[in-house]
């Protein structure tokens, strides 16, 4: 049945790339709500929401899917989702020393570094896909050369290098260990744990952090509605993980700065350079090739 399961599988791509235009508007309001809090209040706050909204989820889930809470990995979910709020800390302190252009650089060498370790197992003429990847990698570049150039962005830090590093450092290895706790665990509760990590963690380091600044009062139910399109690119993105592997998660992710700025011309916050277009059309070409 090879049909029916490349057709399975491409369906579940479908969720990676809802997950993306989620995250997309997620990154959308994290530039309306990142100059105005603290970034841990605001990851607090937002976490705070998630947290419920996965959690009705979650309950809905118990009480008609038969859903077992794993207590007996309670511990190690909670040390999984700390891997990823420190890559989410680190990616905050690189955002704030570099720029868009080096995430971008390592979003690519992450990938594709992943690709070679994941994929080489799970397909062995896997190199046949190389010239197709090659693709995407020159449009992926030449798009966020020509587009987030323009802005004047200079590699400002040396330190920012080190935080991406360890930012994709980070959710590449929550990635594969996601991977695996798919297997035997729900995606829901992967999501609540994580979700309640983060808002642990986030609420022990404002009580040590000191506080500078007077925060901006922010209506709560901003919140809210911050948190619902994480809440679904959360629960998308490990629908779709659970069913393809950490390199499809990271390959499709190379589209999330492209959906990003499209939204962000689209609601009139960011301006598209039409000579970065070529670029995307080589990318999406390249892309197309490697899963047809």
């Amino acid at each position: 049945m090879p049909i029916f399961s490349s057709f399975f599988v491409y369906w579940n791509m479908l969720y990676l790339l809802a997950s993306i235009v989620l995250f997309s508007i997620n990154n959308l309001l994290w530039a309306h709500f990142a100059p105005k809090q603290s970034i841990y209040l605001t990851i607090f706050k937002r976490s705070s929401f998630t947290s419920l909204f996965i959690g009705i989820i979650f309950v809905g889930v118990l009480s008609y899917g038969h859903q077992v809470f794993p207590k007996k990995e309670l511990f190690n979910l909670f040390m999984i989702s700390c891997v990823g709020f420190a890559g989410l800390s680190f990616l905050v302190l690189g955002f704030k020393k570099g720029s868009i252009l080096q995430y971008a650089i390592y979003s690519l060498l992450f990938t594709f570094v992943l690709g070679f370790v994941a994929e080489y197992h799970i397909q062995r003429d896997w190199y046949w896909n190389l010239f197709s990847l090659l693709f995407v990698s020159f449009g992926y570049l030449y798009f966020i050369f020509k587009q987030f150039n323009q802005q004047k962005i200079t590699f400002r830090s040396k330190q920012a290098h080190a935080y991406f590093f360890l930012a994709h450092l980070c959710f590449a290895f929550l990635l594969i260990i996601q991977m695996e706790f798919l297997k035997s665990t729900s995606e829901v509760v992967i999501a609540l744990i994580q979700e309640l990590s983060i808002f642990i963690l986030a609420g022990l380091v404002l009580l040590i952090q000191p506080r500078m600044t007077e925060a901006k009062k922010i209506p709560i139910w901003h919140f809210a509605v911050f948190a619902i399109p994480l809440t679904l690119a959360v629960l998308l993105g490990l629908e779709g993980l659970k069913s393809t592997n950490p390199f499809h998660s990271l390959f499709i992710g190379l589209l999330t700065p492209v959906v990003t700025l499209f939204l962000g011309v689209f609601f009139g916050k960011e301006t598209l350079n039409l000579k970065s277009l070529p670029g995307l059309l080589i990318m999406i070409l390249g892309m197309l090739v490697f899963y047809l």
